[in-house]
């Protein structure tokens, strides 16, 4: 079922969606001390998107996916769907919606795109990254489309049991033993940090929902997770 482009936004979703709209500012981070220096060249231009699917808190899920094993970046980490600026892009949301139906075959004619948060600098990886946020009032079907970029595709609801904010699936991540952020361990083996945990993170702030917590227990980052 594809979104009424008049019809409202769910109430959840509303202020977050403004924020989209207006451009603000999502994530804002320091580099990570072990992160290489900056390149000198120009920063590449990358779009993630947020696709969140449901017309109510307690049916709303959030797709992502895991990548490919064998890419020589971050292989079978979890991610949102998204990637680099192609030349003949128009913007940001065209990137975003590209790469979304290129990894997962979302269509874009069934989604409502509510907006794009200001970009993320990231200098020390050369990027800097924009998040698309769209929304559908049903979950559409989907899959992966080159198994050398995805292995799967995974669906992550917002609440309930299994969810993003259920407690027993809320960490903070340790590297080597040192803080990363958030992790989200979700079932199924779907191990969520870095980045896009933090994307997560301040997503669910945004809608209303308790980010993980400082006192959440932490938890090393999975050999298989960190490569």
């Amino acid at each position: 079922m594809s979104p009424d482009p008049l019809s409202p936004v769910p109430r959840f979703l509303a202020p977050l969606a403004e924020r989209a709209r207006r451009g603000e500012v999502l994530l804002s981070r320091d580099a990570d001390p072990r992160d290489p220096p900056p390149t000198p060249d120009p920063m590449r231009r990358s779009a993630v998107l947020v696709h969140i699917a449901g017309t109510a808190l307690e049916d709303a899920q959030l797709v992502l996916e895991e990548r490919g094993h064998a890419l020589r970046s971050q292989p079978g980490q979890f991610s949102l769907p998204g990637g680099g600026q192609d030349p003949d892009d128009r913007d940001a949301v065209h990137t975003a919606l590209r790469e979304a139906h290129e990894e997962t075959g979302l269509d874009p004619a069934g989604v409502r795109v509510l907006g794009a948060f200001a970009p993320i600098p990231m200098p020390w990886r050369g990027h800097r990254v924009t998040p698309v946020l769209s929304w559908s009032p049903a979950v559409p079907e989907l899959g992966v489309q080159d198994p050398i970029e995805v292995e799967r595709v995974v669906w992550a609801a917002l609440t309930g049991p299994g969810s993003l904010t259920d407690p027993a699936h809320r960490a903070r991540g340790l590297l080597d033993g040192v803080g990363v952020g958030p992790v989200f361990a979700l079932p199924r083996d779907a191990f969520v940090w870095g980045f896009t945990a933090m994307l997560l993170d301040t997503v669910l702030a945004g809608l209303g929902l308790e980010p993980v917590p400082g006192t959440a227990p932490a938890r090393e980052i999975p050999a298989e997770r960190r490569r």
